[in-house]
């Protein structure tokens, strides 16, 4: 249907303005609609030549054709749909009681239950919002709660952290002893092999690497094995006990868990929201019992693999009497060693076992009684960690017991005793049955397990369906609890690693002691780096205690100000009131020089050891640059590097930050000591005084924002670094590709100069239109200056022509109103004469602008390419015709 007015869409095409018709064709503007006229806005853009313009329509215009020729059959289906709504509705009434009559084609059916899925979806949707929102309501609660306790417990957080740091470091500094001593096993390893055929093997070298096995409860049956004497079966009776005790306490623990599941019955029937198990916990809990399920089957495995050693007539070499006592008394200390290892392995399943049912318990008593922990996660975390860690070592530990395995089958150390190895059976066929109850209780364990986790289905099931304060509060109140039996489980594993790492370590020395005999060489350069590692940790400790020392300075520096901040408003207060007297300005003005003073003092401090701190800092770089080149990678020198810059940068800031906070103050000390000066001269009155304090609020209030304004400023900077840095790294991984792609662009480039040639000589005949404009405008201006001069002229007429007759003066009025008329039209003109110059001039250059970077891009348009040598052409038959 033609339109009688024009759209915004052809008016904007009329204009020529680019902007505009691309934000009115992505608003959704229809590019078919008819003015009155006949014409569109296609029409309009082709009148006025911009390309971009055009290229926008026939784009909009081929989105409509799409858009219309898939709505064609959605809109039948419709139509057909809303036929036979009308016809139901006609059915349904209670006056005409017809049959329906049957479907005429299969697509209505199908949109009869597409329109009751959506209305279905719909209500759905709706049920999701309001479950949505009260979660999110919920969320919030929790957040204000977490806000509360986190403003309480922010500073036993920063001390939880460091401590964390402080164990990092020292576990990452384990990590690597622990490699060097793999290392050196591993090259002992290989020596050993290939000197296998040799007879006259070294026995002290085998106690040397099985000397670093003996964490492990494995390697405890391999050394019962070999030792074959007296000693061993005391301490398979000992083993028997202990084995024994252990099943004891798990009959215990399995009979506290009937009860506990008894009693979560009970409360399940009486309310379904108290039976909760913490979901950290139970995550642990599964986590431990799957380690101690692949522990049980490795020592499964051991043992069959022992059996069938056993049982094999390998061929045996015989062993020197002063070398099997000191075989025996080397395996007598692992042993003992071995005990404490499963006394410690075995009772942390138990207490672990001890606290899930004193969390059980803790979940149906009151709210009052248990307090939310915000740090136990992240303990729980490291907890976590560290099992992951201790597991890796026990499997690495596994491998290397199976390679001295298979150098026992080769026959490197065995022994011929008969008895011993009767004896060494039946000690394995009990060992045998303790296995097969432990693996019964295992199993039944995990059947409970199981049994849980559907318990908890049920109850996130039940949950989710009615949620309540309550429940929500019940659930935080058995979360504080089991997070508290966390931490207290975390103590008491801290007590045990401290204890273990002391044995540990004596262990180690010992091990070190006769190591130290052999390679001497060696371990001048191990204790050499071991005394570079400690000098530089006492060194860093040492820039820490000077971090935090600075950091104390700054507070005391921050309070300082606050009090002179007061003490400025007290005086300010005092003068508003009443007159000052030289003698309490002179005590004020006394007060003040002596805080300057200080002040300064406290600065010039600052600035020495910040400088001392730099010069530490660079010396500190120096000697971790050189020592982590020859022992550390270079991606953990760049972690480190990163780190000290950072924290350079940020003491950096705060120095900046405290100078200007000074020169603020000496500022602001300088406009004091001027007004006391002033005062002291005599007493100023209360106008005066007045507009002083305005002043000087006033300029608090600047300094105030300038300050503000730094530290946005500061953060922008900030951001702006890490974003160059960031594009940095961005850009050294697309430097290869931009290698690889310059050949093809050299390429593109002789042909594109050619073309830059062209665009050059078209850039000059832009500049002679543009000059030509130029010239246009000077004609304007001259003409609207011509205009005015005629309006004074025309205003002088009027004053001349004030003392003639009236008809003459009613003449003249009218003749000068229908000139202004003329000459305000004419202007009018003008003015839109130059507006329309502008507008095209811009248009013109910013096409310009427009095929210039797609040029220089290696993009340009078939059409626009032909435009060119048309234009070209034209100048040069313009040229010849000259």
């Amino acid at each position: 249907m033609p339109e009688t007015r024009k759209a915004a869409l052809m008016v904007a095409c009329e204009n020529g303005s680019v902007e505009t018709v691309e934000a009115l064709i992505h608003g959704g503007a229809r590019v078919g609609l008819i003015d009155a006229t006949g014409r569109d806005a296609a029409h309009y853009g082709a009148a006025t030549g911009n390309a971009l313009i055009q290229h926008y329509l026939q784009e909009a215009a081929q989105r409509h054709s799409w858009a219309s020729e898939e709505q064609s059959p959605d809109l039948s289906s419709q139509a057909s749909s809303s036929r036979q709504s009308l016809c139901k509705e006609k059915s349904n009434s209670p006056r005409k009681r017809k049959a329906p009559q049957p479907p005429t084609c299969n697509p209505n059916q199908g949109d009869r239950e597409a329109y009751e899925e959506i209305a279905r979806l719909r209500q759905e949707r709706v049920e999701f919002l309001q479950k949505i929102r009260g979660l999110e309501q919920l969320q919030d609660k929790q957040k204000q709660e977490q806000l509360e306790i986190q403003n309480g417990s922010l500073p036993i957080l920063e001390k939880q952290v460091e401590d964390l740091q402080n164990q990092l470091a020292e576990t990452a500094n384990e990590k690597e002893n622990l490699k060097k001593e793999l290392e050196v096993l591993r090259s002992r390893l290989s020596f050993c092999e290939n000197e296998k055929e040799n007879t006259s093997y070294d026995i002290e070298t085998l106690q040397d690497e099985e000397g670093e096995l003996l964490e492990f409860p494995a390697t405890a049956e391999l050394l019962s094995k070999k030792t074959l004497s007296a000693s061993t079966e005391e301490l398979l009776a000992t083993l028997e006990g202990q084995i024994e005790s252990l099943t004891q306490k798990n009959k215990k623990l399995m009979e506290k868990i009937q009860v506990l599941e008894k009693d979560e019955k009970d409360q399940s029937e009486v309310d379904t929201s108290g039976d909760f198990i913490p979901i950290i916990l139970y995550d642990s809990l599964r986590s431990e019992f799957e380690k101690l399920k692949g522990q049980q089957l490795e020592a499964q495995e051991l043992l069959k693999s022992l059996e069938s050693n056993g049982t094999d007539g390998s061929p045996r070499k015989l062993v020197s009497a002063e070398a099997y006592e000191q075989l025996k008394d080397d395996y007598e200390k692992q042993i003992t060693a071995l005990k404490e290892a499963l006394e410690k392995i075995s009772l942390p399943d138990d207490q672990i076992r001890e606290n899930r049912a004193t969390e059980n318990k803790a979940g149906s008593e009151p709210e009052g009684k248990s307090k939310f922990n915000p740090v136990t996660r992240e303990e729980m975390e490291e907890l976590m960690n560290e099992l992951s860690e201790t597991q890796k070592k026990y499997q690495a530990a596994l491998a290397e017991v199976k390679i001295l395995e298979e150098q026992i089958e080769l026959g490197i150390l065995s022994v011929e005793e008969k008895e011993a190895t009767e004896s060494s059976r039946t000690e394995l066929e009990t060992v045998k049955a303790a296995l097969h109850q432990t693996r019964e209780e295992l199993k039944e364990q995990d059947q409970k397990m199981k049994d849980l986790e559907g318990l908890l289905r049920d109850q996130e099931e039940r949950g989710a369906q009615n949620c309540s304060i309550k429940a929500y509060e019940e659930m935080k109140a058995t979360l504080g609890a089991s997070l508290d039996a966390v931490s207290q489980e975390k103590e008491v594993l801290l007590k045990r690693c401290t204890s273990a790492e002391t044995e540990l370590r004596e262990l180690r020395a010992t091990l070190k002691e006769e190591r130290h005999e052999m390679l001497e060489g060696r371990s001048s350069v191990s204790q050499a780096l071991q005394e570079e590692t400690s000098k530089l940790r006492e060194q860093l400790k040492a820039m820490t205690k000077q971090h935090e020392e600075v950091k104390a300075h700054v507070e005391e520096l921050q309070e300082g100000r606050e009090k002179l901040e007061e003490e400025l408003q007290a005086t300010k207060e005092r003068l508003a009131s009443q007159c000052v007297s030289r003698v309490d300005h002179e005590d004020m003005v006394e007060k003040l020089k002596t805080a300057l003073s200080g002040a300064e003092k406290k600065l010039l401090e600052m600035k020495e050891k910040y400088t001392s701190t730099q010069t530490k800092l660079a010396e500190l770089q120096k000697t971790t640059e050189a020592f982590r080149r020859e022992s550390v990678p270079l991606a953990e020198h760049a972690r480190a590097k990163e780190a000290l810059e950072g924290t350079l940068w940020e003491l950096k800031a705060k120095a900046k930050l405290l100078e200007q906070e000074l020169k603020a103050k000496a500022q602001e000390a300088s406009q004091l000591q001027a007004q006391l000066d002033e005062i002291r001269q005599g007493a100023v009155s209360k106008e005066a005084h007045e507009q002083l304090r305005v002043t000087s609020q006033a300029e608090i209030e600047a300094l105030k924002a300038k300050l503000s304004d730094l530290g946005c400023k500061h953060e922008r900077t900030c951001t702006e670094v890490f974003q160059v840095q960031r594009e940095a790294l961005f850009m050294k991984s697309e430097k290869h590709a931009a290698e690889a792609q310059l050949a093809a662009a050299e390429k593109q480039l002789q042909s594109l100069r050619a073309e830059s040639e062209r665009l050059q000589e078209l850039h000059t005949h832009i500049e002679d239109s543009a000059k030509l404009v130029k010239e246009k405008d000077k004609k304007i201006t001259e003409l609207s200056k011509e205009v005015f001069k005629l309006k004074e002229a025309l205003k002088d007429l009027s004053e001349l022509s004030s003392g003639a007759s009236p008809k003459g003066i009613f003449s003249s009025k009218t003749e000068s109103e229908l000139d202004v008329a003329t000459f305000q039209r004419r202007i009018k003109d003008l003015e839109q004469q130059l507006i329309e110059s502008e507008r095209r001039h811009s248009n013109i250059i910013s096409l310009y602008r427009g095929h210039l970077l797609y040029a220089i891009q290696g993009h340009m348009d078939e059409d626009v390419q032909r435009i060119l040598f048309q234009i070209l052409k034209m100048q040069s038959l313009q040229e010849q015709g000259r």
